[in-house]
């Protein structure tokens, strides 16, 4: 086992604390600079011309914290399963782990960006812990989209996919039995504990440790988890329709009730690399919004407010909050716990 001196630990510490920070601010730098002049374009008239843009862009970044606040208070929860840790040192973890994870392919480096904030757990138990979290959010996710799939689909496929009455109910039907398996396996996580079994001792003690943890979570934490990924839900729902109201365009909120939970549906099932990530959302976006509207999304103008809406979202959601998440990286130690 290799021992590292204080001083290696420190100059390997700034190493790291450097290419994080070097890499989220190239990517966000990058992604925005990489506009299109039409979208950019869009955002100034929106700004300009909007008369309730004062009004929106102060909900806009109202709920940007509302939604981070949530998450810090559901991974506070969850974490104080094996150490105590403060609102504001939840909400630090939760920058901490945007910034980390901003680029990379489906922002898998949040589980690991958060652990370092924590002084006494478990690198493994907390990623477990995290994990915890982000399947709640998951969980959330699939049912509210299933639940919108269950109406928009036999509303607006058949007209878009000429003969798609099988695909269209063949997937309502896995929807709704993944949905299932989902609440079952999550309200039953203490099924967890027979699979620590199957950890052989020689390889870490440890891990099963860690994974007994998990499988003990309460019930009662459990249920509050789930209640905090839907209220988080909603808020970036709302925040989704207040962009494109900002955008100016006027799709219905019971349109948008429909095509955002399948929206969010859609990206939750589609693995993404960081650099094609905001493609992705605005294809989809336009896709769906385009069958609602009835085609209208062919019209360049109505599809480039669609896209600048949900570049809008990635930027108050994700880009500024991983800027404020490098200042928390800055802090971080990784090699001297």
């Amino acid at each position: 086992m290799v021992i590292l001196t204080s001083k290696v630990r420190k100059t390997m510490d700034i190493a790291t604390r450097l290419i994080i920070a070097a890499l989220a601010l190239t990517y966000i730098f990058y992604r925005i600079y990489t506009l299109p002049a039409g979208q950019v374009n869009t955002f100034i008239d929106s700004v300009l011309h909007h008369k309730h843009v004062n009004y929106l862009v102060t909900a806009l970044v109202l709920l940007m914290m509302i939604n981070w606040a949530t998450e810090s208070l559901k991974w506070k929860l969850l974490i104080a399963q094996s150490e105590k840790v403060t609102f504001l040192n939840a909400y630090q973890a939760i920058l901490g782990g945007l910034a980390v994870s901003i680029f990379t392919p489906n922002r898998v480096g949040e589980f690991l960006g958060r652990v370092f904030i924590l002084k006494k757990t478990e690198p493994v138990k907390a990623i477990l812990l995290t994990v915890v979290g982000s399947f709640s959010q998951l969980l959330v996710t699939i049912v509210a989209g299933t639940a919108a799939y269950l109406v928009f689909a036999p509303k607006y496929f058949p007209g878009a996919l000429p003969e798609s009455f099988w695909l269209v109910n063949g997937f309502s039907v896995t929807l709704v039995i993944i949905s299932i398996v989902m609440l079952f396996a999550f309200f039953n996580i203490r099924v967890l504990h027979f699979i620590s079994i199957l950890v052989p001792l020689k390889y870490s003690e440890r891990i099963r440790n860690s994974i007994d943890a998990i499988a003990g979570c309460p019930k009662q934490l459990l249920l509050k988890t789930v209640l905090l990924s839907a209220f988080r839900y909603l808020v970036f729902s709302i925040q989704f329709f207040l962009s494109i109201r900002l955008m100016e365009h006027n799709f219905t909120i019971t349109e948008c009730l429909l095509v955002i939970p399948v929206m969010y549906l859609v990206l939750a099932a589609i693995p993404t690399a960081a650099l094609t990530e905001l493609g992705v959302r605005g294809s989809v976006a336009v896709f769906l919004f385009g069958l609602v509207g009835g085609g209208q999304v062919q019209d360049a103008g109505t599809a480039l407010a669609v896209v600048s809406a949900t570049t809008l979202i990635w930027i108050l959601n994700i880009a500024l909050p991983s800027l404020a998440g490098v200042l928390v990286v800055s802090k971080l130690k990784f090699f001297g716990r």
